[in-house]
């Protein structure tokens, strides 16, 4: 990383002083996929170079398979355990929001908080957290942005910071092709939509929460507010709130799938006929009909697990910086 070149000439002046005066974080290690930023290189680059003008020790670590963010992630959060001289003041999740997930499976259990620099198809959780996808706003928030509880979910073990989900999301999720999400990013997914609409049939879940079970054709338990992008799919969620918004797509048919589709995209989900949002802490999902009974499950964007799911809240949050509010 040391022949990287940017602007670090155009940090602000101010910000330097600040640095010389000991604020901000010190020490980071930023774990990166490369594969996640082929397009996004210079925006990497840019971010890197601004951390170290800022005087900021940086050790990247380049991921070459899927796992290795969460090892990388679990190695930092032990090192930090240890409190030994050189741990490292916070994890950078370099990548879109699949890699963000792994490095928060791998800190779980740990104080080490978690910053992001987006690199991703859609960066959900940036937007969430309200961090421009610009080099000086993302540098800014990784050297000395404040640090937030976020009360993540849980889905048969493994951990989400965004979003599970049932149903045709999570199959456009287990079959779109990562070389074609390569070159078209979001249309990518709008591509496997189509596809999986064409041989789609129709069926149900069934969701256990509070004591009652709901029917629905397609399931989204939320921890945050967007989804897709910046696409609302429950209104009323925020990651600093102990609690699961469990989104029903109760009607089944390709007619329901569009018109679901069309009143999120013009801002209109939440109030769409056959949609229904129910809060809870704990919640069960199980396929209605045996053949259905295996189906995927994902979780930020990627396939974690399958049915049956049981999906709660942790104990313990995530430790995660967010922009400061006079960014």
């Amino acid at each position: 990383m040391d022949q990287i070149t940017g602007d670090s000439a155009l940090v602000k002046a101010s910000d330097l002083m600040t640095s010389m005066t000991g604020e901000g974080r010190r020490r980071v290690v930023v774990i990166y996929n490369p594969k996640a930023g082929q397009r996004r290189y210079p925006l990497f680059s840019s971010v890197i170079e601004r951390l170290k003008a800022f005087g900021v020790a940086v050790a990247v670590l380049e991921t070459g398979a899927r796992g290795d963010a969460e090892a990388f992630a679990r190695r930092a959060r032990q090192h930090s355990l240890m409190q030994v001289s050189d741990a490292p003041d916070a994890v950078v999740a370099a990548g879109g929001d699949g890699t963000i997930n792994e490095v928060v499976n791998g800190m779980s259990g740990g104080d080490l908080p978690l910053a992001i620099l987006p690199l991703g198809t859609a960066n959900v959780l940036a937007a969430e957290i309200g961090l421009k996808v610009k080099p000086e706003a993302i540098a800014d928030t990784i050297w000395r942005g404040p640090v937030i509880d976020a009360h993540t979910g849980d889905v048969n073990g493994h951990r989400f910071t965004l979003m599970a989900g049932v149903g045709l999301d999570a199959d456009v999720v287990a079959n779109v092709n990562t070389k074609v999400k390569a070159r078209l990013g979001k249309g990518a997914y709008v591509l496997t939509t189509l596809s999986e609409l064409a041989s789609y049939r129709p069926h149900y879940y069934r969701v256990a929460i509070n004591g009652h079970t709901y029917k629905a054709a397609s399931v989204v338990v939320a921890k945050a507010h967007y989804y897709g992008g910046t696409f609302i799919c429950a209104p009323d969620a925020r990651l600093d709130a102990e609690i699961l918004h469990v989104c029903l797509f109760e009607r089944a048919g390709r007619w329901n799938v569009v018109r679901y589709a069309a009143n999120m995209m013009m801002g209109r989900l939440p109030s769409t006929v056959g949609y229904r949002i129910v809060q809870t802490r704990s919640v069960s999902i199980w396929a209605e009909e045996e053949a259905y009974s295996g189906d995927p499950v994902q979780a930020d964007g990627d396939i974690v697990t399958n049915l049956p799911a049981t999906i709660s809240l942790p104990s313990q949050p995530l430790r995660l910086v967010v922009p400061r509010g006079d960014r």
